[in-house]
Order: C-alpha cells, then sequence, then structure tokens
C-alpha cells in the first residue's frame, strides 16, 4: 500500500516538469533567448581644428660675476630691476615678468684653491601677447652682454575652448550620420552610450619642423661652460606656435523599429 501512495505521489509532483516544453538549439541561441538584448549601433565621428599659440613666454639669462659674491648679487639685481623697468616703460605689465631664483657659483683660477671671483646666474620669464613687445625684450638683451635671451615657449590660452568646439564638431558628425539611417532605414536610433576619450592637442608638422630647426641650431651655437657650478633651468615641455586640436567620439545607439 505504502508503494502504491509513494509512486501515487511522484507521478503527481512529475506531472510539471513532463509537460514543461523543450528548449533546443546553438549555445548563442540558447542565450539570446534567456538573456535577450537589445540590438545596439556604434557610429563614430572624427573632428580637428588649428591654432596658433596667442600667448609667448620668453627668458632672459642675467649673469654677472665678480671677485665679491655681494657685489655680483647687488649687480644681477640691479641689471633686473632696469630690465623690469624699461618693459613696464613699453606697455608690459609688471604681473607678467617673473624673476626666478638664482644660482652662485665660485670661478677657481689657476693656482689656489680659493675662488678667484663669484657668477650670479638669474633668469626672468615674460609673458607677451604680440610680437612687439618682443622686439622690446631683444633691444634689452641686445643692451649688454650680460643677458641672454635664452628660450621661447609658446602657449595657447584658449586650449578648453578648442577641445570643446572639436568634441562638438564630432558629435554634430555623428548626428548627421544617425539622421541618415533612421531616413534611409525607417528606424529610429537611441543614444544609450558615448566614449570621447580620444581628445588630443598636437603640434602640426610644420610646427614640429620648425622647432626642431631652432632647437638644433641653439644646440650648435650654445657654448660650453667652464663654471664650477653651470646654471640649469628647469626642463619644459616643447612648445609650439601651431597646435592641431583633434577629437574621435563614437556613440552607441539603440535600434527602435
Amino acid at each position: 500500500m505504502r508503494n502504491i501512495i509513494l509512486v501515487g505521489f511522484l507521478s503527481i509532483v512529475s506531472l510539471p516538469l513532463l509537460s514543461a516544453p523543450e528548449i533546443k538549439g546553438s549555445p548563442q541561441e540558447l542565450k539570446g533567448f534567456l538573456y535577450p538584448t537589445d540590438k545596439i549601433v556604434t557610429i563614430s565621428g572624427e573632428a580637428e581644428e588649428t591654432a596658433y599659440s596667442d600667448k609667448a613666454i620668453v627668458s632672459l639669462v642675467i649673469t654677472t660675476e665678480n671677485k665679491l659674491l655681494s657685489e655680483a648679487i647687488s649687480k644681477n639685481g640691479l641689471l633686473r630691476e632696469n630690465i623690469t623697468g624699461s618693459l613696464a616703460a613699453s606697455g608690459i605689465s609688471l604681473d607678467s615678468i617673473k624673476s626666478s631664483r638664482f644660482s652662485s657659483s665660485p670661478q677657481y683660477g689657476w693656482l689656489g684653491s680659493k675662488p678667484s671671483s663669484f657668477k650670479v646666474v638669474n633668469r626672468m620669464a615674460i609673458s607677451i601677447t604680440n610680437e612687439s613687445h618682443l622686439k622690446e625684450i631683444a633691444a634689452v638683451a641686445d643692451q649688454s652682454v650680460e643677458i641672454e635671451l635664452s628660450d621661447t615657449a609658446f602657449e595657447h590660452t584658449q586650449k578648453d575652448e578648442f577641445n570643446e568646439k572639436v568634441k562638438a564638431s564630432a558629435l554634430e558628425k555623428i548626428l548627421k550620420q544617425k539622421d541618415f539611417y533612421e531616413k534611409s532605414l525607417g528606424v529610429k536610433l537611441v543614444p544609450v552610450g558615448i566614449r570621447d576619450s580620444n581628445v588630443h592637442h598636437r603640434a602640426t608638422r610644420g610646427a614640429m619642423v620648425l622647432e626642431e630647426i631652432v632647437v638644433t641650431a641653439a644646440r650648435l651655437e650654445k657654448p660650453k661652460s667652464s663654471s664650477f657650478m653651470e646654471y640649469q633651468d628647469q626642463p619644459q615641455e616643447p612648445s609650439f606656435d601651431e597646435v592641431r586640436y583633434q577629437a574621435s567620439m563614437s556613440v552607441d545607439f539603440k535600434i527602435e523599429d
């Protein structure tokens, strides 16, 4: 009797299992059935803009030497004051004229352990926005062998604006392609994701060629220093007078019939 009851119970429990539909197909088909995914299409767009640097930072190196360190420092400070006054009189803002730290280096003679003189070196960085100011700085440098125009670094102050500009242009191209596909295929594309990681700026080919010529010439002309402690400035990133901004974006769209 117990066996009859047990068999009847198992038959009742197994009825729903026996009546369930059988699912067949490849692994990919079964995956699509169990985990349905939306139809996604990706549209990409690129854009670029070229701009010229609108700011230059000109470096002047002021080097003074004297048997007394105090005199070398005083002379260096006086020269920098005179330079600042001349540049301010020409229309350059005092806020645009900066002086960096200076270094003193004792100059040793052929005999003896005491230094024969002291050399003081200081750098001034002047930010300018037009060529006439560069002429004024060059004129100041020409007045004394103790003043050297050592470097000019270029900047584009509208970097953020141009980055946004190329991104907007790339996105506009993507949206035009979206409208074209919607009209041609009779579907609706709904944006579900966007990627704009590839947004950058770099020098144009012409600017890189010019920079290479200038840097190579400067290296050939720069004399070797015989001082005990040679003046060195912090390394600067390469700068260029012409910059190309580029953006590459991709947008994922969900296809709706």
